[in-house]
């Protein structure tokens, strides 16, 4: 119920912010909408032109998103779907309470904060199990099937759109829409631990009990690697595995909590292939 409540309370801060993002920031500066949102009123206006259909955005933007929806329920639960529709339910709410304002009259600077804020707000849903649907489910699902972090080549699919939005609108305002979509990632990818992996080297006496502790963390458990000191020659017991940062923050702590004198060494990694675990998101 803690743990619900904490969750409840990220989503709305995060709804919040991405309200102010899009009123303060967004709007004022006239950025165009990335994501699905910007796909679908492009292809909208391509039906329109060239075939002469005449086809809602809205309509294609439910498509996409139902689409994406059924996808990332292979790798994440019923849970995210519906922290997720809180948090984009809540972010339309409070952007019909927000009056739009102009804090300075400076597009580049409405560029970058406006990313800041955006991807803070990205980063509180993602922290609280939930997203803003759309192309945050399809960085989710190939994040989770690739092992790795694929927040930037979400950004190239929006850096795509908006470079297709500047051929058919205008180049300025995709611009600075560009530096907005790489704030917002810069962001997420500084703040969200989740899929960059780290591996730990565990050397402890208390190998039983760390074993417990890192299968509560990570739902998977680590080799066993006989070994002797140089010095002491005394037996010892490494312990290897990869987890998230997130995981490892978590492992660290509570094997000093148990072993006081266990030493760790964490390495950073790109990529994992292979069998590796990770928890299913809820």
């Amino acid at each position: 119920m803690k743990k619900e409540l904490k969750y409840i309370i990220l989503i709305i801060l995060s709804s919040l912010l991405s309200a102010i993002a899009v009123q303060g920031f967004v709007e004022p500066a006239h950025l165009y909408p990335a994501g699905f949102l910007g796909l679908s009123v492009f292809i909208s206006n391509i039906l329109s032109s060239f075939l002469h259909m005449n086809l809602s955005f809205n309509l294609i933007y439910l498509i996409l998103n139902v689409l994406s929806t059924f996808l990332v329920l292979q790798v994440a639960g019923k849970k995210l779907i519906i922290y997720s529709v809180l948090q984009y339910s809540l972010v339309s709410l409070f952007i019909s309470i927000i009056p739009k304002f102009m804090l300075v009259d400076d597009f580049m600077l409405l560029s970058i904060f406006g990313g800041i804020i955006a991807g803070i707000s990205c980063w509180l849903a993602l922290d609280a199990n939930a997203s803003s649907g759309g192309t945050d489910f399809i960085a989710i699902f190939f994040s989770t099937k690739l092992n790795k972090n694929c927040w930037t080549e979400v950004m190239i699919l929006n850096i795509m759109i908006l470079t297709l939005a500047g051929v058919f609108f205008g180049w300025q305002d995709s611009f600075y829409s560009m530096i907005y979509q790489f704030m917002v990632t810069a962001v997420i990818n500084k703040l969200y631990n989740r899929y960059n992996l780290v591996s730990l080297h565990i050397i402890t006496d208390k190998q039983d009990e760390v074993e417990n502790l890192i299968f509560k963390a990570t739902n998977h458990t680590a080799t066993k690697i006989d070994a002797s000191g140089l010095y002491s020659k005394e037996q010892k017991s490494v312990l290897y595995l990869v987890c998230n940062l997130y995981e490892s923050q978590k492992i660290s702590s509570g094997i000093l909590s148990i072993d006081p004198n266990a030493f760790i060494a964490e390495t950073k990694i790109s990529k994992v292939n292979g069998n590796y675990h990770q928890e299913k998101l809820q």
